[in-house]
């Protein structure tokens, strides 16, 4: 997406807010009239001042018209007389500018709380969308992407998201800015106004060039900024492996080299933007000097009055600062359009289809049949090939092989989270790909064997399978899951942290409140992936018994390497690279000669025995 792209799609968020971006502008605009005022004011101040001084010199009699007029509108007309009366002007003066600032400041305040309000719900609109849309994205999305990549996206692009936003904001109110000091420094001398135009418009160009040099180094931080966010969550992920095989000086020296890479880019942009500030800075200051000297030539010559060279000079210093801002705002903002570009690009992302007409539906009986079923991850290399298998309501089905021949993959694709590449699966004798997604998996519960427990309390994880859960049917759950025991031993029981990805747990307390998770959700179908593989015996029991209690009355699907745990399931799938080899009972397989169960039964035997 272009920057011109990116920058349009950005302004469409603050059309949202039209109204209040509407109100903080008028409030720029009342601001720069006050500024305005307040130089016309000084400008007139000085002049009549200076009339006065002449007068007191010479001896006279201190009598000074003062007229006040915009063009040739006359707003204000007096005539000073003696000392006093030029007191009393000077103190009327004073309250009248008082004023003028009071009047600038208070729409200072509200400028400020106004605009701010627009970027920060502009902010939590683009958090909330992109979260949401991250969160509706399919599987293989989080397949082909570290979790740092994705979390670089929410953390750093959206922080140059928020400069973004300032940008923008802070490039109104300066357009604004220039347009009424402008406009007021062609009202008090037109020819010098438009000497002023082409000396200030020059500043543009040199903003324009350094930008598109700041938007290249721009992509190059914004990735290595998301590779350091990988890196550094699948090291603090991994650090138990990091230690036990003393690679910690390694990690160092590749985080080192990563930062280093960070750095490099970083600086480049940081030469590039103070390079622009000083460029401006020198060129606007010069422009200012020549035009102060030109100034100073046609009053020198009488071509012009002395309040309307104090008052253009006030003017062009002013105008100076508006006119910098925003070449370098033009400048700085190619920097964090590349990180809204980047948000754009995840928010663009297609959803998860919901299916063709998408009805809801409930499953009554759970039967689940695979129809000529074949599925690749990537390329042609075939995960599933083929596969036919029929399941009965209440059937449990394990399902074995070599690791790597599809177990997994075949699991997956019942609750969709992928799509297949050829065949169809059928719930209830509904195609998947028919019913409304979010109603199939709500009637589909998945115990996996590295359990993933959300931080906070014991009891909000247990209540995660079913959010409208009452208290006493959460209780039920743990109790039939084998975990109430426990959970009422812990010193603050239910209401116990789990911590982080439930580390405070013993891996047979985790898998069990896991299980009350899926008790709780009370489906149809159940899916059940080594769920007792990484236990000890004790455990394992424990475990074992509350996942019979969770299988009795529903479909499941149990995939298991240790092949004792599964003997008493209905049938018994075998699956090797990619396709159905066998089908059996645990005894009918067992007599099949030269079968691959068989082969796996007896390694497993002969494992044991020799243990």
């Amino acid at each position: 997406m272009s920057p011109l792209k990116t920058f349009l799609r950005l302004l469409k968020y603050f059309k949202i807010y039209k109204w209040r971006i509407v109100a903080g502008l008028i409030a720029v605009a009342i601001m720069s009239l006050s500024e305005i005022a307040y130089a016309f004011l000084g400008s007139r101040l000085i002049d009549i001042l200076q009339s006065i001084s002449q007068q007191v010199r010479s001896g006279k009699e201190i009598l000074v018209p003062v007229v006040m007029k915009v063009f040739d509108y006359i707003f204000y007309s007096t005539t000073i007389h003696g000392n006093d009366e030029s007191f009393q002007f000077i103190y009327r003066f004073a309250i009248v500018a008082f004023i003028v600032v009071l009047i600038k400041v208070t729409f200072v305040y509200i400028r400020e709380y106004v605009m701010s309000s627009v970027q920060q719900k502009i902010l939590v609109r683009f958090r909330v969308d992109l979260f949401d849309r991250i969160i509706a994205l399919p599987v293989r999305y989080f397949d082909e992407n570290k979790t740092g990549y994705i979390m670089s996206r929410i953390t750093n692009d959206v922080f140059n998201l928020e400069q973004s936003l300032i940008q923008i904001i802070e490039i109104a109110q300066n357009i604004v800015y220039t347009l009424f000091f402008a406009t007021a420094v062609f009202i008090t001398n037109w020819k010098l106004a438009i000497v002023t135009i082409i000396i200030f418009s020059l500043s543009g160009e040199i903003s324009r060039k350094y930008g598109d040099r700041i938007r290249k180094h721009s992509h190059d931080i914004t990735n290595t900024l998301a590779d350091i966010s990988a890196f550094l969550q699948e090291r603090i992920a991994a650090v138990r492996i990091v230690k036990s095989f003393t690679r910690e000086e390694e990690e160092k020296r590749v985080f080192r080299n990563k930062v280093g890479s960070n750095y490099h880019f970083s600086m480049k942009i940081v030469r590039a933007i103070a390079l622009l500030s000083s460029t401006n800075e020198l060129f606007n200051t010069t422009a200012v000097l020549l035009l102060v000297i030109f100034c100073g030539y046609l009053f020198v010559t009488g071509a012009l009055a002395i309040d309307m060279m104090i008052l253009f000079m006030f003017l062009i210093i002013n105008l100076r600062q508006p006119v910098k801002a925003l070449g370098e705002g033009a400048a700085r903002i190619q920097k964090t359009l590349v990180s809204a570009g980047y948000i754009f690009g995840i928010l663009d992302l297609p959803k998860e289809t919901n299916g063709k007409s998408a009805p809801s539906i409930i499953l009554t009986e759970g039967t689940v049949e695979f129809r000529n079923v074949s599925f690749a991850y990537t390329g042609d290399i075939q995960a599933l090939k083929e596969v036919n298998l029929s399941v009965a309501s209440g059937e449990k089905i394990a399902l074995v092989g070599p690791s790597g021949g599809g177990k997994s993959t075949l699991v997956n694709l019942i609750p969709r989270f992928y799509e297949l590449s050829e065949g169809a699966i059928f719930v209830d004798g509904k195609n998947i790909q028919d019913i409304d997604l979010f109603g199939l998996r709500s009637q589909i519960a998945v115990v996996p064997q590295d359990v993933i427990l959300f931080s906070g309390t014991i009891f909000d994880n247990i209540r995660y399978g079913r959010l409208e859960a009452q208290h006493n049917e959460i209780i039920e759950a743990a109790k039939a899951a084998n975990a109430h025991v426990f959970i009422e031993k812990l010193e603050k029981g239910y209401d116990t942290e789990v911590g982080e990805r439930g580390l405070q747990l013993s891996g047979g307390q985790r898998q069990r409140i896991a299980i009350a998770r899926a008790i709780l959700r009370n489906p149809r179908i159940l899916l059940l992936d080594e769920a007792t593989s990484a236990l000890d015996t004790e455990s394992e029991l424990m475990v074992q018994e509350a996942l019979d209690r969770l299988m009795e009355g529903r479909t499941s699907f149990i995939i298991a390497h240790r092949l004792s745990t599964i003997a008493h399931c209905d049938r018994i799938v075998v699956i090797d690279s990619g396709r159905i080899v066998e089908v059996g009972t645990h005894d009918e397989l067992l007599r099949i000669e030269s079968g691959l169960y068989r082969r796996l039964h007896s390694l497993q035997f002969a494992d044991n025995s020799a243990s």
